[in-house]
């Protein structure tokens, strides 16, 4: 974009001061009043008037502006889905920057899927804060509409007291009520009628583009759902890969372990068999010993001669 073309940030303004003055000089503003009611144009509803018109424009052109960017950023989603390749990192759209991060979470090992909403997050609120100024002249439109009203009924108060000029005649009232209230109250309610027309146009503008750029973003994240979805496979794949060699070699560790005390309990076994026998054969002798003690003993007595 140029710095100095109609997206430009004085070229709105600037715009609308000039078509509003134009439509004011030619009497077009007049005629506007008079085609909503109002019988009378006074300068007070004219300028207000032209004050709106100077708002609308201003903010119509400010959100045509978004325009451009909402069919640049549908094309490269629509590149995206064609073919993810043909997206450039380094441009400066929606898909980029959300291919870019995707990439750079992959490789590092990172939460893909909570990087990529972070990114929706912030685009969403720089729609808002892209868009805030707008709604504030779209706000100010009625306003301008109802501060047009209470200048004009202002003045018509002011015209009506300067017409009774302090006479209390009935006749008089009625006369100075219709030459200066009733037509006056219609050029009143037709500024705000004005106002609050050009204010719906404004606010349908805005959110036809408020909806044509949110469905961009939805369209840009949605392109990486089939991604996300099918990264959890592929990094559980080489997870599950360390998982089992880890399990393998921590079973062999505990079956190595099983055989050492197997053989252990063998070693003991044999050991516990030889001094079970060797108890066996201690009890025997026992046995035999306190056999012959207990067995009574024949004694002879041979004489010398």
């Amino acid at each position: 974009m140029s710095r100095y073309d109609w997206r430009h940030w004085a070229f709105a303004p600037i715009v609308g001061l000039l078509v509003s003055g134009v439509l004011l000089m030619a009497g077009a503003v007049g005629a506007l009043l008079r085609f909503v009611g109002a019988a009378t144009a006074p300068a007070a509803a004219e300028l207000v008037v032209t004050l709106v018109i100077a708002v609308f424009l201003t903010t119509v052109l400010r959100i045509v502006r978004a325009v451009p960017d909402i069919r640049r950023e549908s094309a490269a989603t629509e590149r995206a889905v064609a073919n993810i390749g043909s997206v450039r990192p380094s441009e400066d759209t929606l898909v980029a920057r959300r291919l870019k991060l995707f990439k750079e979470a992959a490789e590092a090992g990172g939460d893909c899927e909570g990087v990529l909403s972070a990114r929706s997050a912030l685009d969403e609120s720089e729609l808002a804060n892209r868009h805030h100024l707008d709604h504030a002249l779209i706000w100010a439109l009625p306003v301008f509409g109802f501060i047009g009203t209470a200048l004009t009924m202002a003045a018509m108060v002011g015209s009506f007291g300067n017409a009774l000029d302090g006479q209390g005649d009935p006749s008089v009232l009625i006369a100075a009520l219709k030459q200066y209230v009733l037509p006056e109250l219609a050029s009143a309610f037709g500024v705000t009628m004005v106002a609050l027309f050009l204010s719906v146009l404004a606010f349908g503008a805005m959110a036809l583009v408020e909806r044509g750029e949110r469905a961009n973003v939805g369209a840009a994240d949605e392109v990486f759902l089939i991604y996300l979805a099918r990264l959890p496979g592929k990094e559980a794949a080489p997870a599950q890969a360390g998982l089992s060699r880890e399990l393998a070699q921590g079973l062999t560790k505990e079956l190595s372990q099983v055989q050492g005390l197997t053989q252990e309990l063998a070693h003991t076994r044999g050991r516990t068999e030889e001094l079970v026998k060797g108890l066996d054969a201690l009890r025997t002798a026992v046995e035999r010993l306190t056999a012959a003690e207990t067995k009574p003993q024949r004694y002879s007595l041979v004489r010398e001669q």
